[in-house]
């Protein structure tokens, strides 16, 4: 019976223990967070997102979603570098190279993301193509926002910011009653924020 006591008190004190391990590393996350999305705001490219955890294998990471969290924090990210970076002296290539990576990081969160994340990554990859004003594969970057804009609103039909800049390019659409050429997509640039705690841009492009 003595044998079985301390087995059970062993059983429970190792319960305990990882408890309170999983306890320090979802404060470490957060902290992590709150620390990464300060950086976001005032200097995008340096913003990182890590933690140092202590359970092997960071369970609190994988259980409690953080790794969609962080995927969206680096889109939003990369979004912000791109629409930050200029021209340049190089004809442009360090720009559609920074654009390129957005797109990519935005579409991967909008096609796999939670409908919350995916809805404000593919808000976010609407206003970044339309901005860039550059035809991909024949398709117009009014007709690439539009898609991005209305998958965006399949996904989380809350989001305000997709349903606005979806109406806003529909009612400059009718305004000219002809579809936009390369280069003429831009529409009139807008500085809402709102989104994923991180003040994200991206209403009324």
């Amino acid at each position: 019976m003595r044998a079985l006591r301390l087995v059970l008190a062993a059983a429970l004190l190792a319960v305990a223990v990882v408890a309170l391990l999983t306890a320090h590393d979802v404060r470490a996350w957060r902290s992590a967070f709150e620390r990464g999305d300060a950086r976001l705001a005032a200097h995008p490219a340096l913003a990182v997102w890590r933690s140092s955890t202590i359970l092997p294998g960071d369970p609190a990471r994988s259980v409690l979603g953080f790794d969609d969290d962080r995927a969206l924090r680096r889109a939003v990210r990369a979004y912000r570098v791109a629409e930050r970076t200029p021209r340049g002296f190089d004809n442009g290539e360090t720009q559609a190279r920074v654009r390129s990576i957005a797109e990519v990081a935005l579409s991967d969160v909008a096609t796999r993301g939670a409908p919350a994340a995916a809805a404000q990554a593919g808000n976010l990859l609407g206003v970044l193509v339309i901005r860039a004003g550059s035809v991909t594969g024949g398709v117009t970057p009014d007709d690439r926002a539009r898609a991005a804009w209305e998958a965006a609103i399949r996904r989380d039909p809350s989001n305000g910011d997709a349903k606005y800049n979806l109406e806003l390019l529909l009612r400059r659409t009718r305004a000219t009653s002809t579809r936009q050429g390369p280069g003429n997509g831009s529409g009139a640039l807008g500085h809402g924020r709102r989104g994923a705690g991180s003040g994200t841009p991206g209403r009324g492009y």
